[in-house]
This record gives structure tokens, C-alpha cells and sequence, in this order.
């Protein structure tokens, strides 16, 4: 009997018997990434709970046609890896203090005008943006971001941030019964269809015995309406001076994380880095996606790298499996009942996934990084980049005598990928450097 592959490539389209399970393990990762967003902007803005529905609904909606264009692709439009687009974490902290100073009005016009001008300038540019941008910086930042998302797992697993069960021992229970079924479904299954819905099978089982420990909280799926219309330009739109600077500068960073989050992705998939055309085209879909983002009340797209993870983890890394995660998330936007089933799963479970998914992510840089010949030049510059990152986001109070734009452009991804940048163009590469290249080539 011919055995069965351990995962699916990046253009296999499984039979829809695998399709919708694995699929959605996909979609509760996806949807657990991108809830917070707008549900922090909302109630750091003091929004009421009927305009912080409106904010999820948008967010949701946007997140699946955002993925489907990213993984599908429209013409030069997409990058057709395995990358859903959602809302960024970045700009919640902007858009929490520009939305409380300048209004959500202002917010909305510098996202809308922020992400037009990332376009714009990568679609005139992209050939001396792509140079700039080496592999090992993205991969930098791709170590960045798995260094800074590892402490947001470990809240998930405590049974997250501010709630009034944190750090019960009952949630790391269950955060490490989760981690402990994938790897042993991942070692024990490798050649069937337990290994590739590994995530999905111990989210399942966690949240039934989460529910025997009164963890498991059903009773927002009731409360819900079945049919829900995201709206257009809601709060209104505004321009000013001001918010349209910091957002476009923040927008500009963000393509050094989707080029990470690319050659992550391809190194998962197919083992290489990303081609030109997927590098441009998944530029082109996280800008055209941040403009309906903006449209429709939120924030500028970035990609999933918490999905992305999930990839390595459960060897599925084909493309279609995460369109089809996308237009469930889509459809979530629409209907709110659907919605609350997957937010009903324990934080702490759902932890157990995500801290696993970010440690790949993490792995995963770092092949980046080694896909360059190390010298000293690229590990001074690697090393120096995620210190000031990773020692700027642990330390944000060291920059409270700055304004708020510098610890959000000092701290994390951000701060990484600013460094890297920065010295790989004052420390020029050496004629021996550049010898000893050509020579590994």
C-alpha cells in the first residue's frame, strides 16, 4: 500500500474530506490572532459594544478577502503562498493614541493614505526596495518577531493576559496537554492524517476536558445574531498631518516583515527562498488589502505568522488549505454566531498552539539568516538588530521620555528591522566579503 505523505505541498489541493478539518485549525488560529486587534483599539478609544462589533465584523471580513488574494492571487496581485493577511498588532498602539487624540476619523484617513503609498512606492521602486532588503534582514526579523510573540504564547497558556483565572495551574495544565498531543501526534503520525490535524485534534480534545474544569464558556454563541453586514467608513475619514506621517512610516516598516514572513514561508513550503514575482505580488495584495482594510474601519494588513508556524508544524503547507481558511474567516465577518464558536475556545488551549507555532517561526528565521553566507559583517549587524528589538520591547519605559512613535518604531519588529537596515548600509560589504561569496556560490 502506498503510504501517505506527511503533509500537503504548496500547490496540492487536498480532497475535501482533509480540506475543511485541516483548514480549520488554520481558521481558529487566524481568527484568535486577529480578534484582540480590534477589540483593543475599540476599548482603548472608549467605543460601546455595538461599535466594537462593527470594528470585529470589519476586521474579519477584511482578514478572509485579504488571504484569498494573498494565497489565490489576481494577475501580478498576490504572492500565492501559504499566508493569510490580517490586521496588525502594530498599529494598535498608534491607533489607540491617534484615535483618542486626533479622533478614529484621522485614524482611518492616515490607514487609508499609509497603505496607498506603500503601494505606490513599492511598485515604483520594488527592484532597489528588494535589493536593500537582504535575507538576512528579513530573517532578523522574522527571529524578531517569533522572540516577541513567544511571551504573548506564554499568556495565552497562563489563560491570557488580565483575566481573573491568570496563571491558574489548571491553564498551563491544559496549555501543556495541547503542546503534548501535537508533538506526540506529529512523532507517532507522521505518515497519516493524524500528524496534519495534530493542532486541530488537540484544541478539541483540551477544550472538552477544559469544560469537565468549568473553562469552556459557550453562552456567547447564543447571544449572537446569525447575519451581520460589515459597514463602510463608519466612524467617517479625515486627514491630517500628523497621523498620515506616523502610519506611513509604520505601513513602510511592515513590508520587512511580510518579505520575512514570504521567505519563511517558501523555506517551509519548498525548502527555497521566494521569487521575485511572489515577493512583488505579495507586496502588491498586503497593500491592496490595507486600503479595503482602511475602508472598512481598521487598521493596515500583515501577515499571519502565527499560521505560517502552524504550516511547519502540521507539514501542510499547501496554499489552497489557507484560501479556504480565509473565506471561512470571511464569512465570520458576516455572520457573528459562527464567529463566537471559534472564540470559545480556551485561551490557555489555543496558547498551547500558538507558543509551538511561534517557536517554528522562530527555527524558521533562523534558516533564513543561514540561507546568507555568515560573515562578520551579517552577524554584527543580525546580532546588534535583534538586541535593540528584543531589549527595546522588554524595556519599553526606557523610551518614556520620548514620544510615543519612537518606543513604537524602537521596540520589536519594528526596531529590528530599522537596525538592520540602518547598518547594513553604513557597513558596507568588503572585497573579501564579496570573493568569498561569489566562490560559495
Amino acid at each position: 500500500m502506498k503510504a501517505i505523505p506527511c503533509g500537503y505541498g504548496l500547490n496540492e489541493c487536498p480532497p475535501v474530506n482533509e480540506t475543511i478539518p485541516l483548514s480549520i485549525q488554520q481558521i481558529v488560529v487566524l481568527v484568535f490572532n486577529v480578534l484582540p486587534v480590534p477589540l483593543l483599539i475599540g476599548a482603548g478609544v472608549g467605543l460601546g459594544s455595538a461599535e466594537i462589533t462593527i470594528l470585529v465584523a470589519g476586521c474579519l471580513f477584511v482578514t478572509g478577502v485579504a488571504t484569498i488574494i494573498q494565497t489565490i492571487g489576481f494577475g501580478p496581485v498576490g504572492a500565492r503562498l501559504p499566508i493569510p493577511l490580517e490586521n496588525s498588532f502594530v498599529f494598535v498602539a498608534p491607533g489607540i493614541t491617534l484615535g483618542m487624540t486626533y479622533g478614529l476619523d484621522s485614524f482611518t484617513g492616515a490607514c487609508l493614505v499609509g497603505s496607498v503609498v506603500t503601494c505606490v512606492l513599492w511598485t515604483v521602486f520594488h527592484k532597489q526596495l528588494s535589493i536593500l532588503f537582504k535575507p538576512y534582514i528579513a530573517g532578523a526579523v522574522v527571529m524578531s518577531l517569533g522572540l516577541s510573540l513567544c511571551s504573548g504564547g506564554i499568556g495565552y497558556c497562563a489563560g491570557g493576559v488580565g483575566s481573573e483565572d491568570y496563571g491558574d495551574p489548571i491553564n498551563l495544565m491544559l496549555a501543556a496537554g495541547t503542546i503534548l498531543i501535537m508533538l506526540t501526534l506529529n512523532h507517532y503520525g507522521r505518515k497519516n492524517f493524524l500528524s496534519k490535524a495534530s493542532p486541530l485534534i488537540a484544541i478539541a480534545a483540551m477544550s472538552a476536558l477544559a469544560a469537565v474544569f468549568g473553562k469552556l464558556d459557550l453562552s456567547s454563541i447564543a447571544q449572537e445574531s446569525w447575519i451581520r453586514a460589515p459597514r463602510l467608513l463608519h466612524f467617517g475619514i479625515k486627514f491630517e498631518f500628523g497621523p498620515v506621517l506616523t502610519i506611513c512610516v509604520l505601513s513602510f516598516i511592515a513590508l520587512v516583515e511580510l518579505m520575512g514572513d514570504q521567505s519563511s514561508a517558501a523555506m517551509l513550503a519548498e525548502d527555497r527562498l521566494p521569487t521575485s514575482e511572489e515577493t512583488k505580488g505579495g507586496v502588491l495584495a498586503q497593500g491592496i488589502s490595507s486600503v479595503i482594510s482602511s475602508l472598512f474601519n481598521m487598521c493596515p494588513t500583515i501577515s499571519g505568522s502565527a499560521n505560517i508556524g502552524l504550516c511547519g508544524l502540521s507539514g501542510v503547507t499547501s496554499r489552497y488549505v489557507t484560501a479556504f481558511a480565509g473565506v471561512v474567516v470571511g464569512l465570520c465577518g458576516l455572520c457573528p454566531k459562527l464567529c463566537a464558536v471559534f472564540a470559545s475556545v480556551p485561551s490557555a488551549v489555543l496558547g498551547g498552539v500558538a507558543l509551538s507555532a511561534f517557536g517554528t517561526i522562530l527555527v524558521s528565521g533562523m534558516n533564513v539568516i543561514k540561507s546568507d553566507k555568515l560573515t562578520p559583517r551579517i552577524t554584527t549587524i543580525v546580532g546588534v538588530s535583534l538586541a535593540v528589538g528584543i531589549g527595546f520591547s522588554v524595556a519599553a519605559d526606557a523610551l518614556s521620555a520620548f514620544p510615543f512613535w519612537v518606543s513604537t518604531l524602537m521596540s520589536g519588529v519594528p526596531g529590528t528591522a530599522i537596525t538592520a537596515i540602518v547598518l547594513s548600509l553604513i557597513l558596507r560589504e568588503t572585497d573579501d566579503e564579496n570573493i568569498k561569496k561569489e566562490e560559495v556560490e
